[in-house]
């Protein structure tokens, strides 16, 4: 098997996470490390560094991870896109859709393999709700439910608690429920600075799933939840205690389309088969597809716009007190 040469913009923590996972992941090869900052450059004893970009791509790399500050996200994948370079670019893609999109387009128009890091698709108990329900397992998908809190570590300083925790849910949200978001209404509230801390929004999806978004910096404990509601009762994947619960509904009808009600049923836990960490995943799959595997698992780069756009949208919602449409995708430029 050929072993890809990577390297990895950016180690604050993240690009840490990225870069000690590429060094043990079989058939990869971390060639180069790149970051302003020698402190952090220092922290890597025994690698090549670098202190930007034009050094790695002198490099021969098969693929480069982006874990840069978000508002410097679109000319380095610009640069590698006009490299011919692939790249896993951190989430979220870009601080606008509109830089998102730019991205897109530039790989596409290179021909070039690229995803995004929105590494939460990978953990074991979201992985296996979204395997089951898009089976069809339990039915219709009525209602996702999201809680994404935690104290605040000061490790963001470019974005609010949308950019780095939402966009997570609204990516699962519109993965989950196989449909983009339409429209949002939300609440926000900054309280250190000017960026919000605390999120609440309603998302209406094509088809008319609603999703409901919690995230906060403001928490002293860190919650970690999903809820898909269904015919057949609530599925939790709950992915700090690792657990996907199903709360079964004692009045699920035997045909499907015929509600019946909701009765409270047994409880029981899903047993989850052996996965590796998010970023290992997220990793293998990119080895994989750049080897000749298929790449349809991987974050398109389309995706990770897309769910900049509903952040924008929360924002705007947010900021008015009025439902804000989500900005749809325009053609590439001919």
């Amino acid at each position: 098997m050929k072993r890809l040469r990577t390297a990895v913009i950016g180690l604050g923590r993240a690009g840490t996470v990225h870069a000690r996972t590429l060094a043990a992941l079989p058939g990869i090869d971390l060639v180069a490390l790149a970051d302003p900052d020698p402190a952090a450059r220092a922290a890597f004893p025994g690698h090549r560094t670098a202190s930007g970009l034009p050094e790695l791509l002198t490099l021969d790399l098969d693929y480069c991870v982006i874990a840069t500050p978000t508002a410097t996200h679109e000319p380095y994948a610009l640069a590698l896109a006009d490299a011919g370079t692939p790249a896993l670019i951190e989430k979220p893609l870009a601080p606008t859709a509109e830089a998102g999109w730019r991205i897109a387009d530039a790989f596409a128009r290179a021909g070039v393999v690229a995803t995004v890091g929105h590494c939460e698709r990978h953990q074991a108990p979201v992985a296996e709700l979204a395997r089951r329900l898009h089976a069809g397992e339990f039915g219709e998908l009525w209602q996702l439910t999201t809680r994404r809190q935690g104290p605040y570590s000061g490790r963001i300083l470019d974005v609010g608690v949308a950019l780095d925790l939402v966009v997570h849910d609204v990516d699962l949200a519109a993965w989950l429920a196989g449909q983009p978001v339409a429209s949002v209404t939300a609440a926000a509230r900054s309280l250190a600075g000017p960026y919000e801390d605390t999120v609440t929004a309603v998302a209406r999806l094509h088809g008319g799933v609603l999703a409901h978004h919690h995230a906060d910096w403001i928490t002293p404990f860190t919650h970690r939840i999903i809820q898909a509601h269904t015919p057949a009762g609530v599925l939790t994947a709950d992915t700090v205690a690792g657990t996907l619960t199903h709360h079964t509904n004692a009045a699920a009808p035997a045909a499907p389309g015929v509600f019946r009600g909701v009765l409270a049923g047994q409880t029981r836990r899903i047993a989850l088969p052996e996965r590796e960490a998010p970023f290992a995943v997220e990793h293998r799959l990119m080895r994989d597809a750049l080897l000749g595997g298929a790449d349809g698992a991987l974050v398109t780069l389309d995706d990770g716009a897309a769910a900049v756009a509903v952040t924008e949208a929360l924002l705007t919602a947010a900021a008015t007190g009025r439902a804000a449409a989500v900005r749809r995708r325009q053609p590439a430029p001919a």
